[in-house]
């Protein structure tokens, strides 16, 4: 993770470098920010990238793949990188002030796990969407910069996401080559419960004409829950060591840092 600030604000400021000349060709040179938006309403559209990772645990395992001889670990944690795919979101802020909004934010992210072993064989976990639901409530500085077309802001953010559904395989390659069964792999699923989320965030809004800005921002955000399910690991038909299901405790705890970029309404 220790890199991933540097990446998330450089692709932040190549993203606006790419962005304003083309933003600047249908912009209004003579459009001015209000002396003061309070009572505004603004709604927001934005996507972005993230660079973000997961902690994965899992014990109390119980049947035949829990026992030690066979998976040689009954217990077991790792981290895992949570690849971006797609991510959409909405957001719904209201002046309360010229300098003070408070306002929601839906969010659906999907992300691809890279694979990982936090027992004795490869677990990959299949794509899989989360949706979020963030209280946001920041601060607007007031207009600067050249022609005072930018906004600077800051934000505390409190999220909740009701569950993670997803699929995957578990590896156990040659390690139950011994009884004759090299290359098994073996289907799973994981129906985890909601958790809740904490982050903050900067970024600023560049006015494009009256009514109109172009957002950028870069937010850390953290589980502050993690998410908790069973891990089922579904019988091998006809094979008579894995024929009995398995499962585990699991839970799973991501952070991130992101970056996105959109486009703002006021009315």
């Amino acid at each position: 993770m220790t890199s991933c600030p540097r990446a998330a604000i450089g692709g932040l400021l190549l993203t606006a470098s790419l962005c304003m000349p083309s933003c600047a060709s249908f912009s209004d040179p003579d459009a001015l920010w209000p002396e003061d938006a309070t009572g505004t309403h603004q709604f927001a559209v934005s996507s972005g990238w993230a660079f973000t990772q997961a902690d994965v645990e899992l014990e109390n395992g119980t049947g035949p793949l829990a026992n030690p001889s066979l998976s040689g670990n009954p217990n077991g944690a790792s981290t895992t990188d949570l690849e971006p795919v797609f991510g959409l979101g909405l957001r719904y802020m209201y002046y309360l002030t010229n300098n003070w909004a408070i306002g929601g934010i839906i969010e659906h992210r999907i992300f691809d796990p890279e694979s990982t072993r936090p027992l004795n064989a490869d677990v990959d976990i299949d794509d899989f969407g989360t949706n979020h639901f963030v209280l946001d409530m920041r601060y607007v500085m007031d207009p600067m910069g050249k022609n005072n077309r930018w906004r600077p802001y800051f934000a505390l953010q409190l999220g909740y996401v009701p569950g993670i559904e997803a699929d995957g395989i578990v590896d156990y390659g040659d390690a139950f080559a011994g009884v004759g069964m090299p290359g098994v792999t073996e289907d799973i699923s994981l129906d985890g419960d909601s958790f809740i989320t904490a982050g903050a965030l900067a970024g600023a809004s560049y006015l494009l004409r009256d009514g109109l800005s172009f957002d950028l921002s870069v937010f850390f955000e953290k589980a502050i829950t993690a998410t908790e399910a069973p891990l089922i690991l579904n019988p091998v038909p006809g094979v008579p060591v894995l024929g009995t299901e398995s499962r585990y405790d699991g839970s799973l705890q991501e952070e991130g840092i992101y970056f996105t970029f959109g486009l703002s309404w006021y009315f």
